[in-house]
């Protein structure tokens, strides 16, 4: 049995990549009828209403999530029900596999390419369940966050907060209370163009830098709503196993990637955590280790020295920090 986060990310990968898989199929810059259809699904499962008995694969992402012991309407096809096989399995751990051509076909195209290139090379038909099963495998994390974040509602009003939502009401998870920091921390710029906060410091950001980038580390609990910015939400779990996160590297990748052309063209970000102190810390090292050269213990003393809530206690994130720097240096002797 996976772990309720991982479960989580599963999940969460699942709906959101059918969500934008869909939408780039289509040429849409948000959700479609179809994914509003899916998602309509979901909710009155949640409510206690039968599903259709003849749904087809295409708008059952969430059901199948939602369904942990009713299984697939009564005259689903082939597909629906392997996908709601599929779903159902992966959640609990085992492989994800289906005996469906379709849906097996939808699997091997996810499990061959990169989310964007795998969705790209699928027909049209295909798409949803290609992201469906790229977002499933690789959870939220295989998702650049660019997409998951910025393709919404066409109202604009529900996104990335509302499917995290939908998610853990579909699992029935109730996410525990946090320790709330209720102590500022920032916004403080700590190297040019770049800020970092902890959630309490959200709003200091916003308001000197109206039209600057939020990068989130954690939830942000509705502190960036109606920041004039962008805002991007990363999921990166601060635990120390190493299977809490599955797309570590790909998920710092995509944070470095945007704080890099945010700087680069002159915008100001912001990039902040719960406490501005583990993840936040950790992407400031690795930031000093690509831009400075340094090595990860000279990057750790910089950071605290610019960033005093630097924060090492996550062997996970120390153990990235020093594969990195290794291979930061290997590239520069080469």
């Amino acid at each position: 049995m996976t772990s309720s986060d991982n479960r989580w990310q599963m999940a969460m990968g699942a709906i959101t990549g059918a969500m934008v898989a869909d939408a780039r199929a289509h040429s849409s810059p948000t959700w479609t009828e179809t994914s509003l259809t899916a998602l309509g699904h979901g909710e009155s499962l949640l409510s206690g209403h039968p599903l259709p008995i003849d749904l087809p694969p295409e708008v059952a992402v969430p059901a199948a999530i939602g369904s942990s012991t009713a299984g697939p309407p009564l005259l689903a096809d082939g597909a629906t029900i392997a996908l709601f096989e599929t779903i159902r399995g992966a959640l609990d751990g085992d492989a994800v596999v289906a005996s469906d051509p379709t849906v097996a076909k939808a699997i091997d195209i996810a499990s061959s390419l990169p989310f964007i290139a795998a969705v790209d090379s699928a027909s049209d038909e295909l798409a949803v369940l290609v992201g469906a099963m790229s977002g499933l495998s690789g959870g939220i994390g295989s998702i650049p966050a660019r997409l998951a974040c910025t393709t919404v509602a066409p109202d604009g009003r529900q996104g990335r907060r509302y499917l995290s939502g939908l998610t853990l009401r579909l699992l029935g998870i109730e996410r525990p209370l946090w320790y709330d920091p209720r102590r500022r921390r920032g916004p403080k710029e700590v190297l040019p163009g770049l800020w970092l906060s902890n959630l309490y410091g959200v709003n200091g950001f916003m308001e000197a830098q109206p039209h600057g980038l939020v990068l989130s580390l954690c939830d942000d609990e509705g502190r960036v709503d109606g920041h004039e910015g962008e805002h991007l939400t990363f999921h990166l779990e601060d635990a120390p196993n190493s299977d809490a996160n599955p797309n570590l590297v790909n998920v710092l990748d995509d944070v470095l990637t945007e704080i890099a052309e945010a700087r680069g063209s002159g915008h100001p970000v912001l990039l902040h955590c719960r406490h501005g102190a583990s993840r936040t810390g950790l992407v400031l090292r690795l930031i000093l280790i690509d831009e400075l050269g340094l090595d990860a213990e000279a990057a750790l003393m910089e950071a605290q020295c610019i960033w005093p809530h630097t924060s090492t206690w996550n062997k996970a994130w120390n153990r990235e920090v020093e594969r990195r720097a290794a291979t930061h240096s290997r590239s520069v002797e080469s």
